[in-house]
């Protein structure tokens, strides 16, 4: 038997009660340039560490990236830890004006109000489609005047890191990394253009930080986030918000629509909140709110027509005030128009040709609400396609039952060789539509079969929160789209922005692409390298489309809590 709720609830307790035990969870943060213009991607790597031991901290699993400008908060991402290491992107929105941005970063256990400055990144973002600056943060610099930034050089660790490349000719280049320590270093690596305008304002640009300087003191909070992102709601009955008995005993679905077991279930409380303790859902997702009304139908999986009541689900965000450390003034002149231009031109060719297929997904946090068991899969277009999914059922799918479920239609999984009639008497099957349960199973068995792509069985008892399923049902379309089906009475469907996918850049796809035009600014970036006590680690970069000089950095830290930073500059010819 699997139980997510199980696990969930247990995780909760009982690191609520030894996480007085630890220290200041610290987020460090390193990007793979200085330098971006709005649209670029800016890949970043985060380390979180426990302040008292100066190791990777354990203990959450999310850690949040605020970026500011000098005026307000600007964007957020959420990036997924795993041992306290994570990576991720932000796709620079055009809405960010011209000017220094700082990273403010933290996890939930201890991101409350700020208890003084938080010294962030700083990156510098050029936006080539708007003159818009950020409030006091731009000056023009006169015809004859340095513009250069206020970056210090950090010092290098050469006693624990070397890198070795050469200038070359090729197609691609060789490049070391070598751990001259006595310790396992993990750290980021990355390899970009030192482009017109990355020396223009100094190739340090105006980040004067090093590595474990990049933090500040918060409050602590009761929030932690250890199996995955806690994901908060509320409950809403007929426009206004559900207290005492129109929330008492009302479950509520919540899903991420896509081929994927992100599938939940929470009680509102009195107040009608609603919390939900995931495994991390990542990515840009559709999560999908079902409520049920009547407690009963939340495991028999009929339709909510003793319901007149309308619910609608809101998200809620803890809102906590952060003060980033006074952010330093960008300098621009007219002489880095032609610069703008060149770099501008880079991206807009980037960008046309940009796939998610380029990048290497990373490790990520398991997700295992399906457990262990070999799934039994009908890829439908391997058969005979019938227009009716009752014929499809019942000439190819073995494990799948269509029978009466009080009084309608449903699903049943019948697995180990367990009578269909005992397993009526017990629990119904859990069925997800691209990722979504469907309650009524008259829904899918009455939609066209022509547009499901596979049919995959779980043939085994689940619990999700206490409620007990006999075998899980998924009907994934082609588009991933629930066939067209419009949303049932009582649902909610709310754009959420999740963890980040954990991605980097190492360039290895572009080989397999001859039709990519190579303009990246940043050609390599590995986010979560880890090189053994006198190991190294080789890699064939590949080389761009354009000559000039490139910059090699290696930033992180030891096992030690050592921080650790190394760069070279080449010439690709």
């Amino acid at each position: 038997m699997n139980s997510r709720w199980f696990l969930n609830i247990f995780c909760t307790v009982f690191f609520s009660c030894m996480v007085s035990g630890y220290a200041q969870e610290k987020v460090y943060v390193t990007t793979d340039k200085e330098c971006y213009l709005a649209g670029e991607n800016l890949w970043c790597s985060v380390f979180c560490i426990d302040s008292a031991t100066g190791k990777y901290s354990s203990l959450s699993s999310v850690a949040y990236l605020d970026f500011f400008s000098g005026e307000k908060l600007e964007s957020t991402i959420k990036v997924a830890l795993v041992k306290g290491r994570g990576c991720g992107k932000l796709q620079i929105p055009f809405s960010f004006a011209t000017g220094n941005y700082s990273i403010v970063a933290y996890t939930r256990k201890d991101g409350g109000d700020s208890q003084g400055e938080f010294n962030g990144k700083i990156v510098t973002v050029f936006n080539t489609l708007t003159s818009e600056r950020v409030k006091g943060g731009v000056e023009l610099a006169g015809i004859d005047e340095d513009i250069k930034g206020t970056g210090k050089a950090i010092p290098f660790t050469e006693s624990r890191v070397a890198i070795e490349a050469q200038n070359v000719k090729g197609e691609s280049f060789p490049v070391k990394i070598s751990n001259l320590g006595d310790q396992p270093m993990q750290v980021s690596v990355s390899i970009y253009h030192l482009d017109s305008l990355v020396k223009s304002i100094g190739e340090r640009g105006y980040d004067n930080t090093s590595l474990l300087d990049r933090s500040g003191q918060f409050a602590g909070t009761a929030d932690e986030e250890y199996a995955g992102e806690v994901i908060r709601a509320r409950l809403f009955k007929d426009g206004k918000p559900a207290t005492g008995k129109d929330a008492a005993g009302v479950y509520v679905y919540m899903s991420a629509m896509g081929n994927t077991d992100d599938v939940y279930v929470a009680n509102a409380d009195s107040l009608g909140y609603l919390m939900y303790y995931t495994n991390n859902i990542s990515g840009k997702r559709d999560l999908l709110f079902d409520v049920v009304a009547d407690v009963t139908q939340t495991s028999k999986f009929k339709g909510d027509s003793v319901s007149s009541s309308v619910y609608k689900v809101e998200l809620v965000k803890k809102e906590y005030m952060h003060t980033p450390a006074k952010i330093p003034v960008l300098k621009i002149s007219q002489a880095l128009k032609p610069h703008l231009e060149r770099r501008s031109m880079m991206m807009k060719v980037e960008r046309g040709f940009e796939a998610d297929t380029l990048y290497n997904l990373m490790r990520m946090r398991s997700n295992d609400f399906f457990g262990a068991v070999t799934p039994i899969v009908y890829n439908l277009d391997d058969y005979t396609r019938f227009p009716v999914m009752r014929e499809v059922v019942f000439e190819y799918v073995e494990n799948l039952r269509i029978r009466k479920v009080d009084g309608k239609d449903g699903f049943v999984v019948q697995w180990n060789n367990t009578p269909v009639s005992y397993l009526l008497s017990r629990y119904n099957s859990l069925i997800l539509l691209d990722g979504v349960p469907v309650r009524d199973h008259s829904i899918i068995i009455d939609m066209d079969p022509l547009l499901v792509k596979q049919i995959i069985i779980y043939p085994r008892r689940y619990v999700l929160n206490h409620f007990v399923f006999d075998g899980i049902v998924k009907f994934n379309t082609y588009k991933g789209d629930m066939g067209g089906k419009e949303l049932w009475k009582n649902t909610t469907l709310v754009n959420y922005d999740a963890v980040q996918y954990p991605a980097a850049f190492l360039g290895d796809r572009i080989k397999d692409n001859r039709g990519y035009p190579k303009y990246n600014s940043t050609i390599y970036w590995n986010p979560v390298l880890e090189v053994a006590a006198g190991g190294e680690f080789t890699f064939e970069c590949v080389k761009p489309q354009y000559a000039g000089e490139f910059k090699i950095v290696v930033e992180g830290m030891d096992t030690s809590g050592n921080a650790i930073y190394m760069e070279k500059i080449i010439s690709v010819l």
